[in-house]
């Protein structure tokens, strides 16, 4: 049976459901398992790769729609949901309330695992994309001044113009760090909105930006992110990572953590800057986009 997928909208928040499912046999077939995702492109997207690569190894997949990490971990622990995307650092911060939270993702993950075990949870493998602090480039800038890191931005810098929000700017893990920790001064720097950081660049007026590690403008303008050679900027990661319900993971067939830990295993930054683009920027659906990305991986057909 195909599936059909409907987004409701309330207050601007959307609802995915999922209707009808499609067995495809093997060992999980009938086997049911409710995936959340957090209301937002990026989690719609990770959480359809999830859903829709259960589907094809026969799983009859629901996906809600959550506001939130507190709404979501609160229905994971309640057993109301299985399995949803999340956050290295958000976990760490925002649910075990670390106030100091580990800068290496092997370490965060040790720390998240140790803290969630009380707490009747699990966390698989973290994916490679990580949504922390960068600085963007044009391609043109790039090749002029053979930038590949933050360290090697500080010699051409002068002749750049930069653009950024005013709080980016007084922020002391923001342009004071670059400035501080890299040498880096730009020519100029034009203050805007957080929402239209990319606009000087596309009009012309700056050749770099302070960016998103997923923000989909980085793909649609074919900017290219610098290296923090220093790991002084990005700060701690926020790498994607699926959190399961112990006890569904007890009674998941063998495969269900290899499929899980196969996805998010793919989810690179540029996979991820570049579906995102597919949804904001050219309005594609996202459970078109990630059928389409699990197909170019062999994950569904």
């Amino acid at each position: 049976m195909t599936q059909r997928r409907r987004v409701l909208f309330a207050g601007g928040t959307a609802a995915v459901l999922l209707a009808g499912t499609m067995a495809s046999g093997g060992a999980a077939a009938g086997t049911s398992v409710t995936i959340a995702d957090k209301g937002f492109t990026e989690s719609f997207i990770v959480t359809q790769a999830y859903a829709q690569a259960l589907k094809a190894k026969g799983y009859k997949v629901k996906v809600k729609s959550l506001a939130s990490t507190a709404i979501a971990d609160a229905a994971l622990r309640k057993g109301s949901i299985d399995l949803y995307p999340d956050y290295t650092t958000t976990l760490l911060v925002d649910v075990l309330k670390s106030k100091k939270p580990p800068k290496a993702v092997v370490n965060q993950v040790k720390a998240i695992r140790k803290g969630y075990a009380k707490r009747k949870l699990v966390v698989l493998n973290a994916a490679p994309f990580n949504n922390d602090n960068e600085v963007a480039c044009t391609k043109a800038a790039v090749d002029q001044y053979k930038l590949t890191t933050l360290s090697s931005l500080a010699a051409a810098a002068p002749n750049l113009v930069y653009s950024a929000n005013p709080e980016h700017t007084k922020r002391a893990d923001g342009l004071p760090l670059l400035q501080s920790a890299y040498g880096i001064n730009f020519k100029s720097v034009i203050q805007v909105d957080i929402g239209l950081r990319y606009k000087p660049v596309e009009d012309g007026q700056a050749q770099c930006v302070y960016a998103f590690g997923t923000d989909p403008k980085i793909a649609s303008n074919k900017l290219v992110v610098l290296k923090d050679d220093k790991g002084q900027f990005q700060g701690a990661a926020y790498q994607g990572i699926p959190v399961v319900s112990a006890a569904y993971l007890k009674t998941a067939p063998v495969g269900f953590r290899a499929t899980i830990n196969r996805v998010s295993a793919l989810l690179t930054s540029d996979a991820i800057r570049a579906m995102n683009a597919q949804v904001d920027l050219d309005k594609e659906d996202p459970e078109d986009v990630a059928a389409a990305f699990l197909k170019k991986n062999g994950l569904a057909k």
